[in-house]
């Protein structure tokens, strides 16, 4: 196609049209929103057609700060973007095909190909390390500002944005006999989420989002109102002699029902029930599917009915969870498995299950064996199918325990992933809150609390934990205090007393910090976090005969992490003994507590500063940091 010099900067392909100038994408002559960076993005596959185009080059081209900040994720949404302006599916490409741990291609004929940009002359040494100085403080800059965007321009509720619809599914209501139904309501709900999930358009609540209003249908306007959505799915469920009696209306926030039917399902035939509501729940909401959407809508994860069944009944024990509940919700999976060693979902939800049980409640050598245990299940879970996002968040959580020497960035790689797979899952957001605030990228870590809020409205012990870690790590050690009291009232999680024993010692309130610390248990064991930080207390306020005798103690023990390893660095830093203090405190940033921020400012730590190997560490430290 010949063009003249006029339009000599506009690219062709297919109904498209890229005016490369004005940064602007047509769609037949109609403008199509599309944001900076995805915008990037396709030029860049457009200046090579037919090319593979590698996730290093955009990186270099697109992420050029050698700082990047999640650059995975970034590239993942960006691409993810490209293709819902130009509606193509990664599926069936007819765009941008995308090549497994490789990068990109544009396969549509373009005319005529953008220009690459000239390369650039060579920076003499001096000058590039100082542009690189340069370029990390834009990127700071630059992150702060994003954050304060979100914070200001949206609410947290907004955290799927360009979605034409919200929609939250309420766990079916029991008619008569309850007990073991009970679960099926909650699951069958949370089934037909995760199948609506891989609509587009829809923007969905989680299912722990919902579970606070189970009983809350009669009262649609207050729930859709506290939920932040337009419309709600409810329902009902009732044993019959051979069948399931399944009820589900589709109603609006002002209650007015817009669709609903009524099915007899006997039990194996559950299966399909999510597939048909999801399907119908799309098309009474008048969304156009496309095939590969419609695919995903209809693609069975099991044939067997009673794996289907043990799934159900471990989702429902995992979206509530306590240790007794997640052993069970485990049991449940075991048994899905048992039935259908191919079950992928199962599979993915037993994966994190015990990436969760290591982090929560083992201790020792048991955190490591349910660690161990987690990556060897997720990566099961994703050969059998590389596109379930439940398995990525899966292999997500499994980076973040001992086993995997808390990995952060595997963890943020595959959480955004996940993400790309399926935007209802804000555990992944919160699992990268929990990455960030341990890099000492504390604006980051609220910007995904944000987003996990924005999907999920409901109080959450997790996000409110992170918060505090946050608060308490940033130096805003009154709000920490008042945030970690008002959530011990919630939860017996001996995180939340080390972060309010931290919080009161930092505050003046040097006894009751002791006294929280003391108290802290996981199981019937000590809390060996909380008995560290004691050491460095008492280290700091006049008890050092106690303070060393307690560090030895710990050291000799069979437990540690890197929140272990920063208060015995800071026990001796107290205690004066300035190597053992810094190789704790070596390990705990090699092991995955790289707060750089945090160790410039904790007030244990000051004995250490002016020292070369302090200034080298944190300089190190901040560089590592960099995921």
């Amino acid at each position: 196609m010949a063009t003249s010099p006029a339009d000599s900067h506009r690219v062709r392909f297919d109904r498209f049209e890229l005016d490369v100038s004005a940064g602007e994408l047509f769609d037949r002559g109609r403008r199509v929103r599309l944001q900076e960076q995805p915008r990037q993005v396709l030029q860049a596959l457009l200046a090579r057609p037919g090319e593979v185009v590698t996730r290093e080059e955009l990186r270099e081209r697109l992420w050029k700060t050698d700082t990047f900040v999640d650059f995975e994720h970034g590239l993942n949404t960006a691409i993810k973007k490209v293709r819902q302006a130009l509606g193509d599916s990664a599926e069936t490409p007819r765009f941008v095909e995308t090549l497994a741990r490789r990068g990109y291609r544009f396969v549509a004929p373009v005319s005529p190909p953008i220009p690459e940009p000239a390369a650039a002359p060579p920076v003499p040494i001096r000058a590039a390390e100082e542009h690189r100085h340069v370029r990390w403080a834009a990127a700071l800059f630059l992150l702060v500002l994003v954050t304060a965007a979100i914070w200001v321009a949206r609410s947290p509720r907004d955290g799927q944005a360009g979605r034409t619809a919200q929609l939250a599914v309420l766990p079916l209501r029991v008619i008569g006999q309850g007990g073991d139904l009970d679960y099926l309501g909650v699951g069958i709900a949370d089934a037909i989420t995760t199948r609506l999930a891989n609509v587009r358009q829809l923007a969905l609540r989680p299912t722990s989002a919902v579970l606070p209003y189970r009983n809350e249908g009669s009262n649609p306007a207050r729930v859709a109102a506290a939920l932040g959505v337009q419309h709600l799915l409810v329902g009902t469920i009732q044993k019959a002699e051979q069948v399931y009696r399944v009820s589900v209306q589709l109603v609006g926030a002002d209650g007015v029902a817009l669709w609903g039917r009524a099915y007899d399902v006997p039990q194996a035939s559950l299966l399909r029930l999510q597939d048909t509501v999801a399907e119908q729940v799309a098309a009474a909401l008048r969304i156009e599917l496309s095939p590969s959407e419609r695919a995903r809508l209809a693609a069975r994860h099991t044939g067997s009915a009673e794996a289907f069944d043990a799934y159900l009944r471990g989702r429902a024990l995992l979206l509530n969870y306590t240790e007794a509940n997640m052993k069970q919700a485990i049991a449940s999976f075991e048994e899905a498995l048992a039935r259908d060693s191919r079950y992928a979902l199962a599979r993915a939800a037993l994966a994190t299950a015990c990436a969760w049980f290591s982090v929560r409640y083992a201790y020792e050598q048991d955190a490591v064996a349910w660690g161990e245990r987690a990556e060897r299940e997720a990566r099961a879970a994703l050969a059998a199918d590389e596109g379930l996002g439940d398995a990525h968040f899966a292999l997500a959580s499994a980076a973040g325990t001992l086993y995997r020497g808390f990995d952060w960035r595997t963890l943020l790689v595959e959480s955004g992933r996940a993400l790309e797979l399926d935007a209802t899952l804000d555990l992944a957001h919160v699992a990268r809150m929990r990455a960030y605030y341990h890099l000492g990228l504390f604006a980051a870590a609220l910007r995904e609390g944000a987003l996990a809020r924005g999907l999920n409205p409901a109080p959450n012990v997790e996000t409110d934990r992170l918060e505090v870690a946050v608060l308490l790590f940033n130096g805003d050690f009154e709000q920490a205090r008042t945030k970690a009291t008002a959530l011990l009232g919630r939860t017996d999680a001996p995180a939340v007393r080390h972060y309010l024993g931290l919080a009161r010692y930092y505050t003046g309130d040097v006894s009751g910090a002791r006294e929280i610390l003391a108290s802290a248990r996981r199981g019937n064991q000590l809390d060996v976090r909380s008995q560290a930080t004691l050491a460095s207390i008492e280290a700091a306020t006049g008890f050092p005969d106690a303070a060393r005798r307690r560090a030895e103690s710990i050291q000799a023990g069979s437990y540690m992490d890197h929140h272990v390893a920063y208060s015995l660095a800071a026990a001796w830093a107290q205690l004066g003994d300035r190597d053992a203090a810094f190789r704790w405190l070596e390990k705990a940033a090699a092991t995955g507590f790289r707060c750089q921020p945090w160790f410039v400012r904790d007030p244990l730590l000051a004995p250490l500063r002016g020292d070369t190997r302090f200034e080298a560490l944190t300089r190190s430290d901040a560089t590592a940091s960099r995921p």
